[in-house]
Protein backbone atom coordinates (compact mmCIF):
# COMPACT_ATOMS: atom_id res chain seq x y z
CA UNK A 1 0.00 0.00 0.00
CA UNK A 2 1.36 3.39 -0.95
CA UNK A 3 1.58 6.42 1.31
CA UNK A 4 -1.05 8.12 -0.86
CA UNK A 5 -3.40 5.17 -0.23
CA UNK A 6 -2.81 5.46 3.51
CA UNK A 7 -3.54 9.18 3.49
CA UNK A 8 -6.53 8.93 1.14
CA UNK A 9 -8.31 6.07 2.95
CA UNK A 10 -9.78 8.19 5.83
CA UNK A 11 -11.07 10.76 3.33
CA UNK A 12 -12.71 8.05 1.21
CA UNK A 13 -14.22 6.33 4.24
CA UNK A 14 -15.68 9.58 5.57
CA UNK A 15 -17.14 10.46 2.17
CA UNK A 16 -18.55 6.97 1.78
CA UNK A 17 -20.19 7.07 5.21
CA UNK A 18 -21.86 10.37 4.30
CA UNK A 19 -22.94 8.88 0.98
CA UNK A 20 -24.50 5.86 2.70
CA UNK A 21 -26.27 7.99 5.31
CA UNK A 22 -27.77 10.24 2.62
CA UNK A 23 -28.27 7.50 0.03
CA UNK A 24 -26.06 9.44 -2.40
CA UNK A 25 -23.37 6.94 -3.38
CA UNK A 26 -23.83 7.52 -7.11
CA UNK A 27 -23.92 11.31 -6.65
CA UNK A 28 -20.69 11.26 -4.63
CA UNK A 29 -19.02 9.00 -7.15
CA UNK A 30 -19.87 11.50 -9.89
CA UNK A 31 -18.69 14.43 -7.74
CA UNK A 32 -15.35 12.73 -7.03
CA UNK A 33 -14.87 11.92 -10.71
CA UNK A 34 -15.71 15.51 -11.63
CA UNK A 35 -13.41 17.22 -9.11
CA UNK A 36 -10.62 14.76 -9.94
CA UNK A 37 -10.96 15.69 -13.61
CA UNK A 38 -10.72 19.37 -12.71
CA UNK A 39 -7.71 18.83 -10.47
CA UNK A 40 -5.95 16.79 -13.18
CA UNK A 41 -6.36 19.47 -15.84
CA UNK A 42 -2.92 20.83 -16.77
CA UNK A 43 -3.68 24.48 -16.02
CA UNK A 44 -5.54 23.73 -12.79
CA UNK A 45 -2.82 21.33 -11.62
CA UNK A 46 -0.15 24.03 -11.88
CA UNK A 47 -2.52 26.45 -10.14
CA UNK A 48 -3.11 23.99 -7.28
CA UNK A 49 0.59 23.32 -6.76
CA UNK A 50 1.35 27.04 -6.40
CA UNK A 51 1.75 28.98 -3.21
CA UNK A 52 -1.80 30.34 -3.00
CA UNK A 53 -3.68 30.35 0.29
CA UNK A 54 -6.00 27.40 1.01
CA UNK A 55 -8.97 29.77 1.27
CA UNK A 56 -8.30 31.20 -2.18
CA UNK A 57 -7.70 27.75 -3.68
CA UNK A 58 -10.94 26.35 -2.29
CA UNK A 59 -12.85 29.47 -3.40
CA UNK A 60 -11.60 29.17 -6.98
CA UNK A 61 -12.07 25.40 -7.06
CA UNK A 62 -15.63 25.55 -5.73
CA UNK A 63 -16.47 28.40 -8.08
CA UNK A 64 -15.33 26.32 -11.05
CA UNK A 65 -17.45 23.37 -9.96
CA UNK A 66 -20.33 25.11 -8.15
CA UNK A 67 -23.00 23.84 -10.56
CA UNK A 68 -22.07 20.22 -9.95
CA UNK A 69 -21.07 19.88 -6.31
CA UNK A 70 -23.13 20.02 -3.11
CA UNK A 71 -22.33 21.70 0.22
CA UNK A 72 -20.60 18.58 1.59
CA UNK A 73 -18.38 18.48 -1.49
CA UNK A 74 -17.52 22.15 -0.99
CA UNK A 75 -16.45 21.31 2.56
CA UNK A 76 -14.34 18.45 1.21
CA UNK A 77 -12.64 20.86 -1.21
CA UNK A 78 -11.93 23.29 1.64
CA UNK A 79 -10.42 20.47 3.68
CA UNK A 80 -8.30 19.26 0.74
CA UNK A 81 -7.05 22.81 0.15
CA UNK A 82 -6.30 23.35 3.83
CA UNK A 83 -4.33 20.09 4.05
CA UNK A 84 -2.80 20.43 0.56
CA UNK A 85 -4.30 17.10 -0.51
CA UNK A 86 -5.49 17.76 -4.07
CA UNK A 87 -2.74 15.43 -5.29
CA UNK A 88 -4.44 12.43 -3.68
CA UNK A 89 -7.86 12.98 -5.27
CA UNK A 90 -7.28 10.05 -7.62
CA UNK A 91 -6.47 7.79 -4.66
CA UNK A 92 -9.54 9.01 -2.80
CA UNK A 93 -11.66 8.12 -5.83
CA UNK A 94 -10.06 4.66 -6.07
CA UNK A 95 -10.64 4.03 -2.37
CA UNK A 96 -14.24 5.24 -2.69
CA UNK A 97 -14.83 2.86 -5.62
CA UNK A 98 -13.38 -0.03 -3.59
CA UNK A 99 -15.72 0.77 -0.72
CA UNK A 100 -18.64 0.96 -3.14
CA UNK A 101 -17.72 -2.42 -4.61
CA UNK A 102 -17.40 -3.95 -1.14
CA UNK A 103 -20.73 -2.42 -0.16
CA UNK A 104 -22.35 -3.91 -3.25
CA UNK A 105 -20.73 -7.28 -2.47
CA UNK A 106 -18.35 -7.09 -5.41
CA UNK A 107 -14.61 -7.63 -5.20
CA UNK A 108 -12.32 -5.94 -7.72
CA UNK A 109 -9.60 -8.29 -8.93
CA UNK A 110 -6.67 -7.31 -11.10
CA UNK A 111 -5.79 -10.15 -13.44
CA UNK A 112 -2.65 -10.03 -15.58
CA UNK A 113 -1.55 -12.68 -18.03
CA UNK A 114 1.32 -13.01 -20.46
CA UNK A 115 -1.08 -13.79 -23.31
CA UNK A 116 -4.71 -13.01 -24.00
CA UNK A 117 -6.79 -15.52 -22.06
CA UNK A 118 -9.82 -17.19 -23.59
CA UNK A 119 -13.18 -16.23 -22.15
CA UNK A 120 -13.58 -19.79 -20.84
CA UNK A 121 -10.31 -19.46 -18.87
CA UNK A 122 -11.30 -16.08 -17.44
CA UNK A 123 -14.69 -17.44 -16.40
CA UNK A 124 -13.04 -20.42 -14.68
CA UNK A 125 -10.71 -18.11 -12.72
CA UNK A 126 -13.68 -15.90 -11.88
CA UNK A 127 -15.71 -18.86 -10.60
CA UNK A 128 -12.83 -20.05 -8.39
CA UNK A 129 -12.35 -16.57 -6.92
CA UNK A 130 -16.08 -16.07 -6.35
CA UNK A 131 -16.25 -19.38 -4.48
CA UNK A 132 -13.14 -18.50 -2.44
CA UNK A 133 -14.20 -14.96 -1.48
CA UNK A 134 -17.97 -15.56 -1.45
CA UNK A 135 -18.45 -12.40 -3.52
CA UNK A 136 -19.05 -11.41 -7.09
CA UNK A 137 -15.81 -10.72 -8.94
CA UNK A 138 -15.18 -7.84 -11.28
CA UNK A 139 -11.95 -8.11 -13.26
CA UNK A 140 -9.53 -5.46 -14.33
CA UNK A 141 -7.79 -7.52 -16.98
CA UNK A 142 -4.45 -6.68 -18.58
CA UNK A 143 -2.09 -8.55 -20.87
CA UNK A 144 1.53 -8.17 -19.79
CA UNK A 145 4.07 -10.10 -21.94
CA UNK A 146 6.87 -9.21 -19.48
CA UNK A 147 5.67 -11.90 -17.07
CA UNK A 148 6.64 -14.46 -19.78
CA UNK A 149 3.86 -16.96 -18.97
CA UNK A 150 1.28 -17.62 -16.29
CA UNK A 151 -0.95 -15.18 -14.46
CA UNK A 152 -0.84 -12.66 -11.62
CA UNK A 153 -3.96 -12.10 -9.54
CA UNK A 154 -4.19 -9.12 -7.20
CA UNK A 155 -7.04 -9.01 -4.70
CA UNK A 156 -6.93 -5.91 -2.51
CA UNK A 157 -3.42 -5.98 -0.99
CA UNK A 158 -2.80 -9.68 -1.68
CA UNK A 159 -0.94 -10.80 -4.81
CA UNK A 160 -0.99 -14.36 -6.17
CA UNK A 161 1.98 -14.39 -8.54
CA UNK A 162 1.79 -17.53 -10.66
CA UNK A 163 4.01 -16.17 -13.41
CA UNK A 164 7.11 -17.73 -14.94
CA UNK A 165 8.89 -14.44 -14.25
CA UNK A 166 8.28 -14.94 -10.52
CA UNK A 167 9.39 -18.60 -10.62
CA UNK A 168 12.60 -17.63 -12.42
CA UNK A 169 13.26 -14.93 -9.83
CA UNK A 170 12.72 -17.42 -6.99
CA UNK A 171 15.07 -19.91 -8.69
CA UNK A 172 17.68 -17.21 -9.19
CA UNK A 173 17.40 -16.17 -5.54
CA UNK A 174 17.76 -19.79 -4.41
CA UNK A 175 20.86 -20.38 -6.54
CA UNK A 176 22.54 -17.29 -5.19
CA UNK A 177 22.33 -18.65 -1.63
Amino acid sequence: MSAADTVSRPYAQAIFEIAIQNNTIEEWKNILIFIKMIACHKKVRSFLSGSLSPEYLSLVFTTISSDIINENAKNLIKLLAKNQRFKILNNILKQFLKLESYYKDIIIVELRSAFTLKEKQINRIKKILEESFLRKVKFIYKVNPEILDGIIIKVNDTVFDLSIQNHLKQLSDALNL
